[in-house]
């Protein structure tokens, strides 16, 4: 950590028994402060780009200006089967940086974008693994190197249970108030008793200025506020090194201040704060402590603060008065001034110097006296400030990954997704009214035809869109819902809030209330409309039936929520589900199907739910129907069931297979989003 010698002295002889809030923190958090080194770390990744146009045309000629090619006889080109070829081409990022960060220093990461600073944050963070594989077993990412935690090498699983990671967009729940995010945070993170919960929030909320605002919800938060409640909900469990990307984008000048005063005060809490930025104004560059700036994947300058000017002008590099010295390097680096990259990276030693930095190279072991003599000269200025900070005690010591259990977390989750479910009152009243209109308008047109033979066969192809739009509205929620969440659910889960199992069932039994309602507003008001057959038990088992097969679609539209954006998947969603409802046996039965193609019926969800609701009407021996009509072939049930297939259908089989193609569908989901969270972790 940066301090003088003569500070330090003087410091520690003037130390008396205040009782600053600042002392007790101190005792708290300088047990296992964090010196993160990383060492040689290089990142590349496997791109496709395009080498050759990509098709083949007949010979033709095409003129060309001579300052392009040169000229022939007419200044013609002749083109003859162009071919196209798509090559992949490894892009290096990172190129052998090296560096440290300290605990009580506020250190940002800057460059110009593309620069690398946020590839390097997510290496440091553990938000990135050391390599990938693609189907050909040939890298097609990966960083090599060495990250050193106070001079031990890095256990990820370890260190990402001791750090936080805030992501540049503030992804929280917007219908929760501050407190109430606040409460489901300390839930999920802390073991302590319900009272000790409420008093850390307290003193977390006052420290961030934002108690005034606890009873606000997030949605109608300024970003500054946004943010500071992100930093406030990582602060929970108090993890001793915090990472946050980009913290001020999107900010105002005054609210980004306070956003960097509020890092700068958890910096002198004894914490490791690694933030990156883009290109921060001179009133910001003066509040950071350590800089570590990067461009086109070197380092090129790590130290403090107020050395860049005498470093560039080492070099001959004089910044003009007046003029902010983050601006005047990032020209440098782009070269506005020259071509001095390589000059600033073999200065520096690509990170590894450290002879810029406000005192010498220190270890691990010497950082609880440092720290103490640090926060000593500290607490001072606070006091007289009035400035009060959080004295809880540390809260990262956990003997397993998650601070709660399976229950625990299934718990929170549960009646977190229920009060956002009910408060999201657009969402639940437009698919309640949508089945109820839809219902109105199919029951008035199939009005009373249930127990009529004359429209037996109206009546089958009722019962097949009954299925086919409560298919596409469960279907359709989960697929724009899904992803919505993504962001939010990579933010909680990186940083160890719950187990990802946790949260899917929790967001599949809060949804349960709400489509089971809907699914039952819809085919009651048309079972009763169309005059169906009036026995309880059928009625039941109709009811059951559809309600089996909106679970289905929600199990794949979370496969390909999963999967797939907002926008993609509203487009090959609908392409996905499309087969399953042509190889229903509504449009070709299956004994009329090409026999290769049978496989494809059995595995249609639909088919098995058309039978099956079938059977309730039809099946269980119903008597003849009521013809209206000079003479009705279908009368007989038993013939209406032979005739479309359907002889030997169970009811109970159905709905076993249809359970078993939930679960199993259920488990692809899963699989398929843990593989999306872990895609880059």
């Amino acid at each position: 950590m940066a301090v003088d010698s003569k500070t330090a002295v003087s410091t520690s002889n003037s130390t008396t028994n205040s009782t600053s809030p600042w002392k007790e923190l101190s005792t708290a958090c300088i047990d296992d402060p964090f010196f993160l080194l990383f060492k040689n770390i290089s990142y590349s990744r496997r791109e496709s780009v395009l080498a050759r146009v990509s098709y083949s045309i007949r010979e033709c000629s095409y003129p060309l200006s001579k300052s392009k090619i040169r000229a022939t006889e007419n200044s013609l080109v002749n083109l003859k089967a162009i071919i196209c070829h798509v090559v992949s081409e490894r892009k290096t990022i990172l190129r052998n940086v090296s560096g440290d960060f300290r605990p009580g220093e506020l250190t940002a990461i800057m460059g110009a974008s593309g620069a690398g600073k946020t590839t390097l944050m997510d290496i440091l963070a553990g938000f990135m693994s050391s390599s990938r594989t693609d189907a050909n077993y040939e890298s097609t990412s990966s960083f090599e190197g060495n990250v050193i935690v106070n001079d031990t090498e890095r256990n990820l699983v370890k260190f990402r249970r001791s750090s936080a990671y805030i992501m540049q967009d503030d992804n929280i729940q917007p219908l929760f108030t501050v407190e109430e995010a606040m409460l489901v945070a300390a839930d999920l993170k802390l073991t302590l008793k319900p009272r000790e919960r409420l008093r850390r929030i307290e003193e977390i909320l006052s420290v961030m200025g934002l108690k005034e605002t606890r009873y606000t919800r997030i949605g109608d938060l300024s970003g500054g506020q946004k943010k500071r409640l992100a930093i406030s909900l990582e602060l929970i469990n108090n993890p001793p090194i915090i990472f946050l990307d980009e913290p001020t984008s999107g900010l105002d000048s005054v609210t980004s201040k306070q956003c960097i005063r509020f890092l700068k005060r958890l910096a002198l809490e004894g914490r490791t704060i690694i933030c990156t930025i883009h290109q921060p104004s001179a009133s910001l560059f003066n509040m950071i402590d350590h800089l570590y700036i990067v461009a086109e994947g070197y380092c090129v300058y790590t130290g403090g603060t107020r050395n860049l000017v005498p470093y560039l002008s080492s070099l001959g590099l004089r910044c003009p008065t007046h003029y902010n010295p983050a601006d005047f390097i990032i020209e440098i680096c782009n070269g506005d001034y020259g071509d001095y990259l390589l000059k600033l990276v073999e200065t520096i030693q690509n990170g590894k110097s450290n002879a810029w930095r406000s005192s010498e190279n220190i270890s691990s072991n010497k950082a609880k006296e440092i720290i103490v003599t640090h926060m000593s000269a500290s607490s001072r200025v606070l006091e007289q400030s009035n400035i009060r900070v959080p004295s809880f005690e540390v809260e990262y010591k956990h003997t397993t990954y998650y601070a709660t259990g399976f229950w625990k977390q299934f718990h929170v989750l549960l009646r977190r997704n229920a009060i956002k479910l009910l408060r999201d009152k657009i969402l639940i009243l437009t698919r309640i009214s949508m089945h109820l209109f839809i219902a109105l308008i199919v029951g008035a047109i199939f009005f009373r035809i249930g127990q009529d033979a004359t429209y037996v066969l109206d009546n089958f192809n009722l019962l097949f869109f009954n299925l086919m739009f409560l298919m596409f509205s469960a279907f359709s929620s989960t697929l724009i819902t899904l992803p919505l969440e993504l962001p939010i659910l990579m933010r909680e889960h990186f940083n160890r809030w719950y187990k990802l199992r946790s949260f899917y069932l929790a967001n599949k039994f809060a949804d349960f209330p709400i489509q089971l309602t809907a699914t039952c507003i819809y085919t009651l008001i048309v079972y009763f409309m169309s005059n169906q057959i009036l026995e309880t038990k059928r009625l039941i088992l109709y009811v059951l039936m559809c309600f089996v097969v909106t679970l289905v679609a929600q199990a794949i539209g979370f496969i390909i929520g999963a999967g797939l954006t907002v926008q993609n998947g509203v487009i090959f969603g609908p392409l996905i589900i499309l087969p399953f409802t042509i190889f229903s046996g509504f449009f070709v039965h299956l004994t009329d199907a090409h026999p290769y193609l049978h496989w494809l019926f059995h595995i249609s969800f639909l088919k098995y739910g058309f039978e099956g609701t079938m059977m309730t009407i039809y099946g269980y021996d119903r008597p003849k129907m009521h013809c209206s009509d000079v003479y009705c072939h279908f009368a007989m049930p038993k013939q209406l069931m032979v005739a479309v297939g359907m002889k030997q259908v169970d009811y109970w089989f159905c709905m076993t297979v249809l359970i078993i193609l939930y679960i199993a569908l259920d488990t692809v989901a899963y699989i398929i989003l843990r593989v999306r969270l872990r895609k880059r972790i």
